[in-house]
């Protein structure tokens, strides 16, 4: 199993409240995801992007490694609306790739973080799922993450599970 399946199973095992009641997100149905409340940070696609966007430049510019919930965040993507009006990201499928972007640029913003002030002899003992997908990466100078198709395919898997 790939950190990106492994990855796949947090993202599915992410707590929503469904009728006052906290459950994994395997156990919904699709008539469930009406009802559902994520419990997520943002209210659409547009919020997302913005907090991707500012986390990367906040990443570029510290010399500590910031860390989010990467299955939090993905599962954002997967399952946010885009914003109905005045919004620069109302397309749902350009609020997708867009957030998938700055994802991708969040995670390869990181991987040069490390490589930049730290030198990995062996993985440290404390990674988490963030960690486990920036460590996959061999550890060269600027490094460019090639993780968006992996990232994306983890967004529609999380989507067509519930078409089934």
């Amino acid at each position: 199993m790939d950190v990106y399946e492994i990855l796949f199973q947090k993202c599915l095992e992410y707590e929503v409240l469904l009728d006052d009641e906290k459950i994994p997100l395997w156990k919904l149905k699709k008539e469930d995801l009406d009802k559902v409340n994520f419990g997520l940070p943002w209210e659409n696609l547009q919020d997302l992007a913005i907090y991707l966007y500012e986390l990367k430049k906040e990443q570029q510019r510290s010399k500590e490694l910031i860390k989010c919930d990467i299955a939090e965040i993905l599962v954002g993507i997967a399952f946010l609306k885009p914003k109905k009006s005045g919004s620069l990201i109302a397309d749902e499928s350009l609020g997708i790739n867009t957030c998938l972007n700055y994802l991708s640029e969040l995670i390869t913003a990181r991987i040069n973080c490390i490589t930049r002030y730290y030198y990995l002899m062996k993985k440290p003992h404390n990674t988490d799922i963030f960690d486990e997908i920036i460590l996959k990466f061999p550890q060269k100078k600027d490094i460019r993450a090639k993780n968006i198709n992996d990232l994306r395919e983890i967004v529609y898997k999380l989507r067509s599970y519930f078409e089934k």
